[in-house]
């Protein structure tokens, strides 16, 4: 009797605890629409997002690496809500509090309130959801269809028949998978593993599967074509360089953004857990075991959506970190019904080692979350104002430093393209002034005589040209800001000039939101008077 009252207070406590980490992290949510400027990946979104026709912003976002599902919704989108900061982020945070109600709505019946929020506070609290919950683009959106199709398919693994409201379940799952499948290259590998982990949990199902197969193989041929006619493989050979390293930090870094780490070492003791349950139950019929086997199945699904990515990446670039992160819905989704399992065979170790992670989750946050966020993007908009207030560069050339680890290609038609997009990233924020953004090529980080624009840097440093901005820089992560002030001084000298008159403005935020993590990464390089 005691312990039976011990373990429902444990209970309740672990609930209110869940539940007062998914409100704090909702709150968070809305009170940092405004705080980061739109990044340059948002500028992107938001520059298809002005196009004045819908046929326009087509013809320009299927030269993107993404499918334009995401775009077209953005473009009706601002049109209703507006294209200020807040406005053009509710997108996103309307999809965001989508996956947490599909979380806490849409798992099978019987499923028990406490894996619902155990889930739900694993997802909120996950650097996951404070980088893209309210981001303008598109893993907010393919989370939640995602994590809709893979509560269908569970709720279908663990039907009687195939009648009734299973097929109603599985017409939702199929269409879920498909639009997924439609939003984010990622999203087809996992549409396909869970059609996969529907026949192995319910064999029988096999005709839902591979409806969902064919409405995914329609959404990628949909994608491989345009890829195929539209995009520059060049540009994303460079961005996705498949090499060793660059992979394994892709891996881990999208991996580990699936929770905390106390977070993912109890979804990792499920894993164990569960898999000790399904070996204890070899000898039951396959029909009550099937959610169990399907959950285990979804659970692996961020392990099967990387190495898909991998083995495809060595024929397309196409992974960055990012990649990995449209798998981890299928896991979070997987331990919902895991938990609810493991909570009916060993209730008080699953509440107690619930329990724990949410107490270790709080005191990790408590020690550096704040009601408001901190800036955690590139400061787009702050940089617009500090050149607005130099008088003299007033429709001037501004030098873009751009780094290349090869002899980059010149020609014009590749200079005109280079400069658009500069244009469109740092003219973002430029609505009373103007700039002609150009590219200032530095090689592995170091000053390049014969590719500098000389005549341009030796009119400001003689004080002939009014304006003293040398250059501004966005994202240059291989190099120290140290360095890249040193190959500024170094343009300087080069050009007659004194290094001593370089003036320098960062434009810091912060990596994750986190205080101690101060990145510099944007700058805009100036000459004092002499």
């Amino acid at each position: 009797m005691r312990q039976a009252f011990g373990r429902f207070a444990a209970g309740r406590i672990a609930a209110v605890m869940a539940g007062g980490l998914v409100l704090w992290a909702i709150w968070r949510l809305f009170a940092g629409l405004s705080v980061s400027s739109f990044w340059q990946d948002e500028i992107f979104s938001m520059r298809l997002a002005e196009q004045p026709t819908f046929t326009a912003m087509l013809a320009r976002a299927v030269q993107d690496t993404h499918p334009p599902t995401f775009y077209s919704l953005l473009w009706g989108w601002v049109r209703m809500a507006g294209f200020d900061e807040p406005s053009a982020r509710l997108l996103s945070v309307a999809f965001s509090l989508g996956l947490i109600a599909a979380v806490l709505v849409l798992p099978r019946p019987g499923t028990r309130l406490l894996p619902r929020l155990l889930v739900a506070a694993l997802v909120a609290s996950s650097p996951f959801w404070g980088e893209h919950a309210a981001e303008v683009r598109s893993y907010a959106m393919v989370s939640f269809v995602l994590a809709v199709a893979a509560l269908a398919s569970s709720r279908v693994a663990a039907a009687t028949s195939a009648a009734g409201p299973a097929s109603v379940w599985g017409g939702m799952f199929v269409a879920a998978a498909t639009l997924a499948s439609a939003t984010h290259l990622f999203a087809l590998y996992a549409s396909c593993w869970m059609c996969v982990a529907l026949v192995l949990a319910r064999p029988e199902a096999w005709r839902l599967a591979l409806a969902g197969l064919a409405g995914t193989a329609l959404a990628g041929m949909a994608y491989a074509a345009q890829i195929l006619l539209f995009h520059d493989f060049g540009v994303s050979a460079k961005i996705f360089a498949p090499s060793v390293r660059f992979l394994a930090a892709s891996v881990q870094n999208g991996l580990r953004t699936g929770g905390t780490p106390a977070m993912l070492v109890l979804a990792a003791t499920c894993l164990l857990g569960g898999a000790i349950v399904l070996i204890g139950k070899r000898k039951t019929p396959r029909q009550e075991k099937a959610p169990l086997l399907h959950d285990l199945a979804l659970l692996c699904g961020p392990v099967i959506v990387t190495l898909a990515g991998l083995i495809v990446t060595l024929v397309v670039p196409s992974m960055n970190y990012r990649g990995p992160q449209v798998g981890l819905v299928l896991g979070w989704c997987g331990l919902i019904g895991l938990l609810d399992s493991l909570s009916r065979r060993w209730p008080t170790l699953t509440t107690i080692a619930g329990l724990a992670a949410l107490l270790v989750t709080a005191l990790e946050l408590a020690t550096w979350q704040r009601p408001t966020p901190l800036p955690s993007k590139q400061d787009f908009r702050s940089l617009a104002r500090h050149l607005a207030s130099f008088p003299g560069c007033r429709n001037a050339a501004i030098p873009v430093l751009r780094n290349v680890e090869e002899v980059p290609d010149f020609s014009p038609a590749k200079e005109i393209g280079l400069r658009q997009h500069m244009q469109d990233r740092f003219g973002y924020y430029e609505r009373a002034t103007w700039h002609d953004y150009r590219p200032f090529v530095i090689m592995h980080g170091a000053y390049v005589h014969a590719w500098a624009p000389r005549d341009l840097l030796a009119a400001r440093i003689a004080g002939t040209d009014p304006c003293p901005v040398l250059a501004v820089v966005a994202d240059i992560r291989s190099y120290r800001p140290e360095a890249i002030e040193k190959t500024m001084r170094v343009a300087i000298s080069a050009n007659g000039g004194d290094p001593s008159r370089l003036t320098v403005r960062w434009f810091p935020h912060h990596g994750g939101g986190r205080p101690g993590r101060i990145v510099r990464q944007l700058a805009v390089f100036s000459l004092s008077s002499p």
